[in-house]
């Protein structure tokens, strides 16, 4: 097996292990727009753009979303920036399917990337680990560096996650929330609903319930149950990978809801 086989393979890995991928390169700095192109991502790319010695400290900027299902060129804004600007590509695996032509279905960025119809290189590639969702890897100062590029939002309540936000650009985030159980009867199934919400994956008790994106659906509501709950406190996690459109809140209901969603939301399949 060769290098660069083995290195593939290990990228597969990665993408199967935590779902998600950040992809890293820089570009140099115009004062005029350039046309970003993927020909071939699986599943959904998120595409940012920093510039170290701009006015907002570098903070990545939301251009576009690519995704396989509808693969479109993104023009990347007007930017006068006097480094090299900095380009995040943050890719979705979105699950495979057991049978048929995508038994065997690669993830990540397939082709190379061009920008302006020249293809760009000097790529790191960081997954977004999820096996301690309480602490920023400190291993390694690229993926810390990727880390506090983006943000990470703290709160704690009793009866639900809530944190209000005039942050309105599509930026992924954690969001860590505590809720009580007190009294041992009242440990029970449950659903929680991520209405108002982006799009994004959680975390009950380090438990992955599943991903939610309530404006294609049909789920609405994810199910939490009993035995990954405890009487007393409660840890809920949320990769959000767009802001919400209201009030962070989530809240716990009594039943499903699959009425949530686009009449559409069968384009994301594959």
């Amino acid at each position: 097996m060769t290098i660069q086989e083995m290195y593939f393979l290990l990228l597969l890995l990665v993408c199967k292990m935590f779902g998600f991928l950040l992809y890293v390169s820089e570009y140099a700095g115009k004062d005029y727009g350039s046309g970003l192109h993927i020909p071939k991502v699986h599943d959904r790319a998120q595409v940012f753009v920093s510039c170290p010695s701009g006015d907002n400290g570098g903070r990545p900027t939301y251009v576009g979303t690519i995704e396989r299902w509808s693969n479109q060129a993104l023009s990347l804004p007007n930017a006068r920036c006097a480094s090299n600007i900095t380009l995040y590509i943050l890719v979705e695996n979105m699950g495979r399917v057991n049978y048929g032509q995508y038994l065997f279905d690669e993830k990540g960025i397939l082709s190379l990337v061009y920008l302006d119809g020249k293809a760009l290189h000097g790529w790191k590639m960081i997954s977004i680990p999820f096996h301690n969702l309480n602490e920023e890897p400190k291993t390694s100062p690229i993926i810390h560096s990727a880390y506090s590029g983006f943000t990470k939002v703290s709160a704690s309540t009793r009866k639900n996650l809530e944190h209000k936000s005039e942050n309105i650009s599509k930026e992924p985030a954690f969001y860590v929330g505590r809720f009580s159980i007190d009294k041992v009867n009242q440990v029970n199934d449950t659903y929680i609903s991520f209405s108002g919400w982006g799009k994004g994956i959680a975390f009950v008790n380090e438990f992955n319930i599943g991903r939610y994106w309530p404006s294609f659906g049909p789920q609405c509501n994810l199910y939490v149950p009993a035995p990954i709950l405890r009487h007393g406190e409660n840890i809920v996690v949320i990769f959000e990978l767009e802001s919400p459109n209201s009030e962070l809140i989530v809240h716990s209901v009594d039943q499903p809801d699959f009425m949530c969603g686009s009449s559409k939301s069968n384009v994301h399949q594959l």
